[in-house]
């Protein structure tokens, strides 16, 4: 099946049709999940509990009609989705027959949002569609469309998940919710690069970038302040300009390296679009640290 095949198949869903009514603002955050909620248990009633990959279609279909739709509307008019899915996250699904949360797999319905993280993943690491390189100015604008404006949903996604920041004798606990392993290999792809970032000031990768911090700059900071570190996958996700430092996380010299460049990407900057991008990105760095006087 072909991309296009996919997504037409996508759209004729119940599950796309009830989303697209959500942003739409037909009908309720609230009613679309009472939509969902009958159609998962309908589906459970046919195949049961045991086949995750039947009875969890609805959730399967509402976490690819929430990635598909992030990526066709402008910025602005993500909050919709982001609240569906705020207000997904925060359901529980009960098998009746154990009065037990549902399980998918491992994960727990709706509350690890079992399809969600896999399908973004696999959508962001497509950079529109293409496997494009977003660092390239010349990447197809569709795809570069495409890609940004997921970036755009995750970071609001992301700002408004309800994170917990462990103790440092504490195992970090994951939000599905949370994105920031999206932002940081966002950010050092662009701000981390051989060459200066200003190089990249018009890219896909720098305008991901600017959203990453204007919609989630708080959500960031925090991690600065927390001093949140991660292993794994993004331990390895610094820049081959600062491939030696071993950051894990957002440590203070990075934000500040991250905001320098910025600057000096805003400075280098002519085309209006961005240039205006860039100083929403600083604005929203400077407001998160409380500090005007550093922009």
């Amino acid at each position: 099946m072909t991309k296009e095949d996919f997504i037409r198949e996508l759209e004729s869903s119940d599950e796309f049709n009830l989303l697209d009514k959500v942003v739409k603002e037909e009908i309720t955050v609230q009613d679309a999940f009472s939509h969902l909620l009958k159609l998962t248990m309908d589906q459970l009633s046919i195949y049961g509990p045991k086949d995750w990959n039947k009875f969890g279609t609805p959730d399967y279909n509402i976490s690819c009609a929430t990635v598909e739709l992030a990526q066709r509307l402008e910025p602005s008019k993500h909050t919709k989705l982001v609240e569906f899915t705020y207000h997904l996250q925060k359901q529980v699904a009960i098998d009746t027959s154990t009065n037990e949360p549902l399980d998918a797999q491992g994960a727990i319905l709706w509350t690890d949002l079992p399809s969600f993280g896999y399908t973004e993943l696999e959508e962001w690491e497509e950079f529109g569609g293409a496997h494009e390189d977003p660092s390239n100015p010349r990447m197809d604008y569709k795809e570069r469309d495409r890609w940004t404006k997921l970036n755009a949903f995750l970071a609001q996604l992301t700002q408004a998940a309800d994170v917990y920041y462990p103790s440092s004798q504490e195992e970090p606990i994951y939000h599905p919710l949370d994105k920031s392993g999206r932002a940081i290999w966002t950010i050092s792809m662009t701000l981390e690069k051989d060459r200066p970032p200003a190089w990249l000031r018009n890219t896909a990768a720098m305008e991901a970038t600017c959203y990453w911090f204007i919609y989630a700059a708080d959500h960031l900071w925090d991690i600065v302040l927390h001093n949140h570190r991660w292993s794994g996958l993004l331990s390895d996700a610094t820049g081959k300009r600062y491939r030696l430092k071993g950051w894990r996380g957002i440590p203070m010299e990075r934000w500040i390296i991250w905001e320098n460049a910025l600057k000096d990407t805003r400075d280098a900057c002519e085309e209006g679009r961005m240039r205006n991008l860039l100083d929403q990105a600083l604005a929203s760095i400077a407001t998160a640290m409380g500090n005007a006087r550093w922009i």
